[in-house]
């Protein structure tokens, strides 16, 4: 019977499901993943490298292999100057945007309003790109953030309605997460790592660019 109702479900209701699934089963793991990624922050430094350490690890765990604290080095060091180009071209891009926000505010016209508001929408535009060019970052042959960031708005904009959905659960999860302090330490960011690697992963499997295998959650049902 769940069977059935996964498969009539949206795929970004599927992806959610299982990223829930993978989560709770190695929710111990993730949480000290998810906490060490805090304290890697502290540092500045450790920042960047740890969170592609947390897309790594979330990455592994969609296709079957926990890799815990561990993985979270390894893909620290792996990705370490990757990371570190990703963090500048969005704080590069933060900077612009911001600038551009703080500069037409200080005109009362109508054209101000406008261009502030074509600024606003550019900037949600490049968080919902983030959101698929992280997993990409990492799954992806060809180790390059500007890949990553293509590979991304084409996801995006040849599944808009996806797209809509799946981020929409993600924004939700972290104003849950943010809700609830406790969530936000041990596993709110993780889990979002996890939706977001399983749901490009069941992109790249839509569109016939990759083969995912099935979940051994879902063989046993």
């Amino acid at each position: 019977m769940r069977d059935e109702l996964m498969e009539e479900s949206p795929p970004a209701i599927q992806v959610t499901v299982r990223a829930l699934r993978f989560w709770w089963d190695d929710w111990v793991n993730m949480a000290v993943v998810n906490m060490l990624w805090w304290v890697a922050w502290l540092t500045i430094v450790l920042g960047p490298p740890a969170t592609f350490g947390l897309y790594y690890v979330a990455n592994q765990l969609v296709q079957g292999k926990s890799l815990g604290p561990s993985g979270l080095l390894q893909g620290g060091r792996r990705y370490f100057l990757m990371s570190w180009a990703w963090f500048l071209v969005n704080l590069l891009v933060a900077v612009i945007l911001g600038a551009n926000l703080l500069f037409y505010r200080s005109f009362d016209a109508v054209w101000a309003g406008l261009l502030q508001a074509f600024f606003w929408l550019l900037a949600i535009a490049w968080l919902i790109v983030q959101f698929y060019a992280l997993p990409f970052a990492v799954e992806q042959e060809q180790k390059s953030v500007y890949v990553a960031l293509r590979n991304a708005l084409y996801t995006a904009l040849a599944a808009p309605g996806y797209t809509a959905i799946i981020i929409s659960i993600a924004l939700l999860l972290l104003i849950l997460s943010t809700g609830v302090v406790a969530l936000l330490f041990i596993g709110g960011l993780s889990l979002i790592a996890i939706l977001g690697n399983g749901a490009i992963l069941e992109r790249l499997q839509a569109f016939g660019l990759r083969e995912t295998p099935p979940a051994p959650e879902e063989e046993e049902l």
